[in-house]
């Protein structure tokens, strides 16, 4: 893990260590004070490399040596993809839930511990997958496999931003009520390690509605000029974390020919409602 200055994530071998050491770790994440809380070797790697060895058998997966042309596949629905039409958002969903109700036979379900993962580290809330008042569920959780050469720029993941636009790609949808999102991260396989790729690097600059369109494509260089911290969380497959998705992160282009697997969900929660909703 390299870091510049003194914001550092805790770090623990459980999730009762986090609590003991933070009662209240959701809220140290959204104001900024640790960018990250890390579980190492919270879930076996062994079920890890399994299920990768099962989504390829399904053709879930491909080589990249015989496929080119795709940078990020996705085992999941992702909202930001599918959501610009509810119809269609919420038949994929359907079709997820299908599919892990199945896939995870004989072998921990990755999807079951982050939810459990998040109860912990929050139990004054439910924890459950996002749903509209009819009862449509969200999908639980996202299997995101980034081939070479593939990764995310600097972003910010945030309702907040969400609700400034007036609704997400046009549609208004019930998660758009909480107050503050978050993500949590199980590394699954990672990609050729290096200092320089294929591992998440967190800022401390929180997402406000001064930030202009295109803001992104400058901040390294704005960063760097305004003293801003910032982490790369280095995972193990096996580890698991989480932070506040409001805040600036990037994942570094993948480099070589194995991709980079991560199951990740958003969640978000608001101190007057008793639900962490979580989707994908």
């Amino acid at each position: 893990m390299t870091v510049e200055h003194d914001w550092l994530p805790v770090e623990a071998e459980n999730v009762e260590e986090i609590v003991a050491q933070c009662p209240q770790p959701l809220e140290e994440l959204a104001a900024g004070r640790i960018p990250a809380f890390i579980i190492r070797q919270a879930f076996n790697p062994a079920h890890c490399a399994a299920l990768v060895e099962r989504f390829y058998d399904l053709g879930h997966l491909y080589d990249p040596r015989q496929r080119e042309g795709v940078g990020r596949v996705d085992v999941g629905t992702s909202l930001g993809s599918w959501g610009s039409d509810e119809e269609v958002f919420f038949e994929h969903a359907r079709k997820t839930h299908e599919l892990f109700g199945t896939v995870f036979a004989g072998y921990d379900d990755p999807v079951a511990f982050i939810y459990e993962m998040l109860a912990a580290l929050a139990p004054d809330k439910q924890v459950m997958t996002a749903r509209e008042p009819d009862g449509r569920l969200y999908g639980p959780a996202i299997f995101r496999t980034y081939y070479e050469e593939r990764g995310h720029g600097p972003h910010t993941d945030t309702l907040w931003r969400d609700r400034e636009s007036g609704a997400k790609r046009g549609v208004e949808y019930a998660i758009g009520r909480l107050e503050r999102q978050f993500s949590g991260v199980l590394c699954v396989q990672n990609s050729l390690d290096d200092d320089e790729t294929g591992q998440s690097i967190l800022y401390r600059k929180r997402w406000t509605p001064e930030m202009e369109p295109g803001w992104n494509k400058t901040f390294h260089e704005d960063a760097a000029a305004a003293g801003i911290e910032k982490v790369r969380v280095k995972l193990e497959v096996g580890d698991f974390y989480v932070f506040c998705s409001e805040y600036v992160h990037e994942v570094p282009a993948i480099r070589g020919d194995i991709p980079r697997i991560a199951l990740a969900a958003f969640f978000a929660r608001s101190d007057d409602i008793d639900e962490i909703f979580v989707w994908s």
